[in-house]
């Protein structure tokens, strides 16, 4: 077919274990990071309140929200998304102390847990 001819010269230097591990980010039995690889929003939500966690920062989440591109989804979709995921206790919103209007999301322990498990899935060497 010649629509792939294009691709060849890009997939010929993937190997059986390049391929192996971009499987294992979708092949795995995570019920949190599952659920936050439905769609690109979640994902980007996952990804931002973890490199906070990990960074020990603090993010409101109206900059979250700022910071994930209009072009991937309203802002409709990502207060949904936020809002589901803390009803389903993998977010956890927490008040700011000095301002009771800023509002900001850390993860559940069972989140922090699985995403440890996932990127050890996703890094490891092994097939």
């Amino acid at each position: 077919m010649d629509f792939q001819k294009p691709l060849a010269k890009y997939l010929k230097p993937l190997n059986k274990d390049s391929l192996n591990q971009l499987e294992k980010l979708f092949n795995h039995n995570l019920k949190t990071i599952s659920y936050f690889q439905r769609d690109l929003t979640k994902f980007k939500i996952l990804l931002a309140v973890m490199r906070n966690f990990n960074e020990d920062k603090l993010q409101t989440i109206e900059d979250l929200i700022e910071d994930i591109p209009k072009s991937i989804s309203s802002r409709a979709h990502k207060l949904n998304s936020i809002t589901e995921a803390t009803n389903l206790n993998y977010l956890i919103k927490e008040t700011s102390n000095s301002d009771q209007r800023k509002k900001y999301l850390k993860p559940s322990k069972l989140l922090v847990d699985e995403f440890k498990k996932f990127l050890e899935e996703v890094i490891s060497k092994k097939n």
